[in-house]
């Protein structure tokens, strides 16, 4: 994929870069030849002024038997699925001593933090007291950069590309967006009919896709109940378009047809069974609170039994729910109705695998995680926590692999993210300007809570037209890659590291080039560091070669600028921009 996709980068290398005390990784055996030399509750603003924090900070486990111990590349192959990226050599020494069972287990263990304690803090510099959508953009890189949950915060992330609410209007609520990512987290580990039923409850969904507020039908004055979230929450968020096979490939009819999941009866009949829902706190007994009074965006949205559809309901597979139930009966029967059919096995381990490890698992890959959703071994359905773990620990994930159709393209905030963590990025204030990144001309195109759509800002299925599509490849990342977002990528990272930081006055998130002296003045060494924390050691030779060439151009003396321009290559080249 490296190959076909990246083909018009070198002349866009040129114009960047015109533009523009760690221990040593043992020499990594790859193209590249031998080298030179061998838990919180609130992600506070201290914790921003000291720096990122590693995924082993606070670990206490003992160090596993050498020949359990991964190679250097794979332990570091390994943060780059499960987290932000490493800090430092370091923490990947201590993750390929610990083992990876142990890491996972250390993971699962840590608190989420909480983006609303942020959001109340953060509120208090504002004159008028109130909290701004910014701060909710804040708190989400907050924790991406300085909480040691480091695989919660991968796991929320992914599930808010799953089940999408965006504030690209802007309309939502500051409140409402950060309340829901920390539902995300709390339920990164748990059980996904659980996660189903909290999203769905969600003012933030509620009101992104129109459920609340939604009424029962009344043909004599044309109203139905809304059917946006019933739409969605079926094709996005659980079951898909087409009946699927456990290894995730369509079911096929007598013809060869793929096989529908639903039709529109259905969803009439899913949008029947979660009319009569608003915000919660409101007095229920009185029929006009249900659309006048405090909107609450930090609970869930509650039910007026006077609003709600009594008629009978189609869902999936035929079931039908008898009328006269109460709201709260029907969304029970209809969210276990979604829970229980075998497409979300399939589903959502797809799309984890695709968030984590490559765009193109093999039908095994699926299967095997498929499984381990229906039955974690215990009898248990929908345990992401095990689900999480089978994706991390699979062969496909943890086998080096050069086949065409492996890997994927790091979406643009994830690489900014893993160059933040690793440059020990900080600001004075301990809180950022990291706000809006989502212009394809000076910024990622892509930021946090502001997908243009809840498709998210790219499909699972999204194949990059060319030699990607003819060879029947899925490339998600590749639909915000264009010309424009190419070029903007490349400039974004070439100004941040010639600034040295992102941001304002005492916001500014400053980049510690100073981290590297030690070893910036043999090139080597330097090109080994950054090979190991950015490419997973699959720095090919020719890219190791130019990376020499343009470090030794600069005296040995300008360390800082040594540093700067290997980290300008780092940002553009393809082994980079393409996790293998």
């Amino acid at each position: 994929m490296r190959v076909l996709t990246y083909r018009v980068l070198p002349a866009l290398l040129v114009l960047t870069i015109a533009a523009c005390g760690l221990p040593s990784p043992p020499g990594l055996d790859d193209d590249g030849g031998a080298a030179a030399n061998t838990e919180p509750t609130i992600v506070s603003a201290a914790e921003g002024a000291n720096g990122p924090v590693s995924s082993t900070a606070t670990s206490k486990a003992a160090a596993a038997p050498k020949e359990q111990q991964a190679s250097w590349e794979d332990s570091a192959r390994f943060l780059t699925q499960a987290s932000f990226g490493p800090v430092d050599v370091v923490e990947v020494e201590q993750v390929r001593n610990m083992g990876f069972e142990q890491w996972l287990s250390h993971q699962f263990a840590l608190e989420a933090p909480s983006h609303m304690a942020y959001l109340t803090l953060q509120a208090t510099r504002e004159p008028d007291g109130k909290a701004r959508d910014e701060m909710s953009y804040e708190a989400v890189w907050q924790q991406w950069l300085y909480s040691e949950a480091q695989l919660r915060a991968r796991m929320a992330f992914a599930l808010s590309q799953i089940f999408v609410i965006s504030n690209i209007a802007p309309d939502l609520n500051a409140k409402a967006m950060s309340s829901y990512f920390d539902m995300l987290n709390g339920n990164a580990f748990g059980n996904y009919r659980t996660l189903l039923e909290q999203v769905t409850l969600h003012p933030a969904m509620g009101y992104y896709l129109n459920m609340i507020e939604s009424e029962k039908e009344d043909p004599a004055k044309g109203v139905h109940p809304n059917e946006n979230y019933a739409r969605e929450v079926l094709q996005l968020f659980s079951i898909g378009l087409v009946k699927l096979n456990l290894d995730g490939t369509p079911m096929k009819d007598a013809n060869g047809a793929t096989i529908p999941t639903y039709d529109q009866k259905v969803v009439e009949g899913f949008a029947k069974a979660f009319s009569g829902w608003s915000f919660g706190g409101r007095d229920t007994s009185k029929s006009d609170q249900f659309r006048n009074g405090e909107e609450n965006w930090t609970v869930p949205m509650q039910p007026w039994a006077s609003k709600h559809s009594t008629s009978a309901k189609t869902l999936l597979d035929g079931k039908v729910l008898s009328a006269g139930q109460t709201p709260q009966q029907d969304l029970k029967d209809a969210l276990d109705s979604i829970f229980s059919h075998p497409n979300v096995g399939p589903f959502i381990s797809r799309r984890l695998i695709q968030r984590t490890v490559t765009s193109n698992p093999s039908p095994e890959y699926i299967s095997r995680v498929a499984t381990v959703f229906n039955n974690n071994g215990a009898g248990v359905r929908g345990d992401l926590k095990a689900v999480i773990r089978a994706v991390l620990m699979d062969p496909e994930a943890r086998t080096a692999n050069s086949a065409p159709g492996y890997g994927k393209q790091r979406e643009p905030v994830i690489r900014l993210a893993n160059l933040f963590r690793a440059m020990n990025a900080k600001s004075q204030s301990g809180h950022t300007d990291i706000h809006y990144l989502d212009s394809a001309d000076n910024g990622l195109g892509q930021s946090p809570l502001l997908a243009p759509s809840v498709f998210n800002f790219f499909s699972p299925d999204f194949k990059n037209p060319g030699p990607i599509a003819a060879a029947g490849l899925n490339s998600p990342e590749f639909q915000i890659t264009n010309e424009t977002t190419v070029v903007g990528t490349l400039n974004f990272f070439a100004r941040l590291i010639k600034e040295g930081g992102y941001g304002n006055k005492e916001n500014r998130i400053e980049l510690d080039f100073a981290k590297y002296d030690a070893i910036a003045a043999d090139a080597g060494t330097l090109i080994d560091h950054f090979n190991l924390l950015f490419m997973n050691g699959n720095m090919t030779a020719a890219t190791r070669t130019s990376f020499m060439r343009a470090i030794n151009s600069i005296d040995p003396k300008l360390r800082k600028e040594r540093v700067k321009i290997a980290l300008t290559l780092v940002s553009m080249t393809p082994e980079f921009v393409i996790q293998r």
